[in-house]
């Protein structure tokens, strides 16, 4: 079901629609506005726009990085599987 949502970031509210879960995006609205506020405090001076694109830019960076550690771990459990079906297909009791 469709419901309506309001979460503030940087300062603005913003009403989005959709079958959203509501207590996670509270917590991405908390982290992100979290995460502006550390770019923030190591840029004083930048302007909302700059703020949200280094923001984003941070993120994205981070999202890739778990994303490729998750590819490497997934590569790694296959491996690993593959060696005991093999241990398993050659047992003989």
């Amino acid at each position: 079901m469709s419901q309506i949502i309001k979460v503030d970031i940087l300062g603005n509210v913003y009403t989005l629609k959709g079958d959203l879960d509501p207590d996670l995006l509270e917590k991405v609205s908390a982290l992100l506005n979290e995460r502006i506020k550390e770019v923030e405090s190591s840029m004083p001076s930048t302007n909302k726009v700059h703020l949200a694109i280094l923001t984003a830019l941070n993120i994205a960076y981070d999202y890739l990085q778990v994303k490729e550690e998750l590819a490497r771990m997934e590569k790694m459990m296959e491996t690993k599987t593959n060696q005991w079906v093999s241990k398993l297909d050659s047992y003989k009791p």
